[in-house]
């Protein structure tokens, strides 16, 4: 069982004194309440709108758009950067929604999706005598020495998970990003009548749906423009994540001999902290063109039962066309979370 505390600097505003409920709304801080799931994504390039409807006990993708952003509409960094066109992003969501069409002023509330380099995530180890619920300035002071980054512009949220099985003492996990930029984007959905409950990256999104599904052990493998993330869930508990600012093309030589070493570190972490879980599976999320390879690679190389995320994966009805599984899979995963 998953132990987490609720703590400060969260990534959304709660509105009620409810419980939360599981990893993602303990580390994202979000108060659950269930509303209509209306889920974003928005990265360098691009921003997405998918329209759920919950039908008995599942989803049915209703509506699903998506529109070009201009280049550099974002301040460039190494966590992202503030957003700098305002404009051509309000053209953008309007695109997206149809807003200059819709008579009911009716405010949306939804989730928002982000990449994986705009919203990191750090294990670290918890010292006892910091107790389960450290203060805000004490996890500042820690990660200031753990990631090259000014921890001052932060928005921080932090959990505290278990430890590997025969360690004493826990794990504090960290997500962490630009305040001015998360910021940015939700006075932007604000503006246009858009609340934004919960705020989380695409892995942490695909891990909080897979970790609930049948597996005792999965690896998931998120693929984006510019980098990739590795995420290990066994028994329902999240014990890794790592991310790399590098190409996900397998095509070049070099590129493949730095994806095996980073894979081969990897397992061999997982080997030696979780000898009794292993890898079930292996799960790739990302265009099929850049996601086969590394379905190869895990399969060939390091003989591990793997395979591309599909629509099994997805407690969704997704009609077939409108969306690829790849951009789906934490857009549903978005859908599937209350938000506050």
């Amino acid at each position: 069982m998953v132990s987490s505390v609720l703590l400060s600097a969260g990534f959304s505003a709660p509105r009620t004194a409810r419980r939360p409920r599981g990893l993602l709304a303990s580390l994202l801080g979000i108060v659950p309440g269930p509303v209509p799931p209306h889920v974003f994504e928005v990265d360098a390039t691009v921003l997405r709108y998918a329209g759920f409807a919950r039908r008995g006990g599942s989803l049915e993708l209703e509506r699903y758009a998506s529109a070009e952003l201009p280049a550099e509409i974002f301040q460039p960094g190494p966590l992202g950067g503030p957003l700098r066109g305002r404009e051509s992003f309000d053209r953008a969501l309007e695109e997206v929604l149809g807003l200059a069409h819709r008579r009911d002023k009716q405010a949306i509330e939804g989730s928002l999706v982000l990449p994986d380099r705009w919203l990191r995530l750090l294990f670290t180890e918890l010292e006892p005598e910091l107790g389960l619920k450290p203060a805000d300035e004490v996890l500042r002071f820690k990660l200031k020495r753990l990631v090259p980054f000014r921890v001052d512009e932060l928005r921080l949220r932090a959990s505290v998970v278990p430890s590997f099985p025969g360690q004493e003492g826990w794990r504090l996990l960290y997500a962490f990003g630009v305040e001015q930029l998360l910021r940015d984007l939700e006075i932007a959905f604000e503006s246009r009548g858009i609340r934004i409950g919960q705020i989380a990256s695409r892995t942490l999104y695909l891990v909080s749906l897979l970790r609930e599904s049948e597996r005792r052990s999965v690896l998931v493998v998120n693929l984006e423009v510019d980098g990739y993330s590795l995420g290990y869930v066994a028994d329902s508990v999240p014990y890794v994540f790592r991310y790399r600012a590098a190409s996900a093309d397998l095509a070049d030589a070099g590129q493949t001999a730095q994806v095996a070493q980073d894979l081969r570190i990897l397992l061999g972490f997982i080997g030696e902290h979780m000898p009794q879980h292993g890898i079930e599976e292996a799960l790739v999320c990302g265009a099929p063109e850049s996601a086969e390879p590394w379905v190869d690679l895990l399969r060939e190389r390091f003989e591990l039962p793997s395979r591309l995320i599909e629509a099994r994966d997805l407690p969704a009805a997704l009609p077939g066309g409108q969306v690829a599984w790849h951009h789906a899979a934490p857009l549903v995963a978005a859908a599937t979370r209350d938000v506050a």
